[in-house]
């Protein structure tokens, strides 16, 4: 069958599919354009809390330059406690982001400083090896693990650092 010998309805259901098809990609390109615009704005949500929240501001400057913040009188200023705390669960749960790919690698580089930092901080990995170490010794899970396991992945935090031993940083929780 050539094309002369095409009648007006097949013409028009022709058009039709072309015209669908147009559509359809136009759909499909302002929808990943809705996607990524989403995305940027998730992003900057992230990093606006990370770095414009005075809480979060202030706890990750005191993470970054005081280098023993975590000493035998930490678990006497709940305070304190819940301002690292705070920190450090956001940050896990940007890890668990992170690895479930809900964060790609060229998002990830615009929280990349503040994960690298926060994890190689002596005070933070003393802390998160006696939480680890409680946790482990009563068999559940570890509240802040994906921060744990992103820094041994990224080998910021020694992988032998957490074992059963937790020896090398001082005990200052009960286990």
């Amino acid at each position: 069958m050539s094309i002369s010998d095409w009648t007006i309805d097949n013409l028009l259901s022709l058009l039709k599919i072309v015209m669908t098809l147009i559509g359809a990609i136009f759909v499909y390109y302002q929808w990943k354009r809705n996607v990524n615009v989403q995305r940027a704005n998730f992003i900057n949500q992230i990093v606006d809390k990370l770095r414009f929240d005075k809480d979060m501001a202030n706890t990750l400057y005191l993470i970054d330059y005081t280098y023993d913040w975590y000493d035998e009188h930490f678990h006497e200023n709940t305070k304190l406690q819940m301002q690292i705390d705070k920190v450090l669960s956001y940050l896990s749960y940007i890890c668990y982001l992170i690895e479930t790919g809900n964060i790609s690698e060229t998002e990830k580089s615009v929280i990349e400083y503040e994960l690298f930092r926060v994890c190689e901080s002596p005070s933070t990995q003393a802390y998160l090896l006696n939480l680890y170490c409680f946790s482990l010794n009563r068999k559940i899970g570890c509240s802040f693990q994906n921060l744990i396991d992103y820094g041994i992945k990224h080998g910021i935090m020694d992988k032998s650092l957490f074992t059963k031993d937790c020896e090398k940083y001082p005990k200052r929780l009960n286990f």
